[in-house]
């Protein structure tokens, strides 16, 4: 067995892809083994896209005590709501965006720790994709406070390219901005968070914040989201459908895929290694 894993106290892991199967479902092996892992001073967390409202349940079924991470790194926050870190968006800059969505056929939604808010305006956006929080419907966004992400639909490059460049340096200081293309190509994605809000970021915020370091860490991931997180120097472990660019990055690559357990996969391997006498 690796030697490296006589140093892992926390292991990081990605939901979607990831933990769950397709049906939303944690394994059985996962969900004992996370607990059991405890005895030996091994603790499970999570790190994921979705809401804390999505994270929430999961955390809560794998009795997971350390912060965890969620919409892939814009909040820090743990089950008894002690907050480590909260990306906030100036409101000046929802203003701005807002502006350039309405003058450039953009399509906006906007994340809360809980909710994904859509106006009437935007309600298109339910049929583009699956979305990592609850909807809730408001007249418009002038009340809505403390938001986490933007998120800006548009159908064609030319309009999101043109929102994308009012919301650049110097115009809009302090902000991230990511471009994604929709694998169907019915739409173009303009993710706003704030700068440092990131998966790779606040993982080392939490790392940090444990007193841990990276030789620590394992963190398990599928998906390009959790490329970042593979250049820490962390023990970093691929899924067996994960993509090829995260499985060429990996230490160690599962026999099993999300569907078949692969998480619990490698809290077995943790779990006999510590069984076995490693400390």
């Amino acid at each position: 067995m690796d030697k490296r894993f006589k140093n892992i106290k926390l292991v990081v892991i990605d939901i979607d892809g990831t933990l769950v199967d397709t049906s939303g479902q944690i394994g059985e092996k996962t969900i004992s083994l996370a607990r059991e892992l405890k005895r030996f001073g091994i603790y499970c967390t999570l790190s994921s896209a979705r809401s804390f409202h999505y994270s929430a349940h999961i955390a809560e079924e794998l009795e997971i005590e350390k912060p965890f991470v969620t919409l892939d790194g814009a909040l820090i926050k743990d089950l008894k709501n002690n907050i480590v870190y909260k990306g906030t968006i100036k409101e000046t800059v929802i203003e701005k965006t807002i502006k350039l969505a309405e003058a450039n056929y953009g399509k906006i939604t906007m994340c809360d720790e809980e909710n994904l808010f859509i106006t009437p305006r935007n309600l298109v956006i339910k049929e583009y994709t699956r979305l990592n929080a609850p909807i809730k419907e408001v007249s418009g966004f002038e009340n809505v406070k403390d938001i986490l992400e933007i998120l800006v639909y548009c159908e064609d490059k030319s309009s999101l390219h043109v929102i994308r460049e009012g919301l650049k340096f110097p115009r809009t200081i302090g902000v991230s901005l990511s471009v994604t293309k929709s694998p169907t190509n019915e739409y173009y994605l303009l993710t706003i968070k704030k700068k440092g809000s990131d998966k790779l970021k606040s993982v080392k915020r939490l790392v940090n914040y444990l007193g841990l370091n990276r030789s620590n860490i394992a963190v398990i991931g599928d998906w390009h989201n959790d490329m970042p997180l593979f250049d820490f120097g962390a023990y970093n472990i691929a899924v067996q459908n994960a993509i090829p660019e995260l499985k060429r990055k990996a230490d160690y690559v599962t026999t099993s895929t999300n569907n078949d357990d692969a998480v619990g996969e490698v809290l077995e391997i943790f779990y006999n290694y510590k069984l076995k006498g490693g400390s």
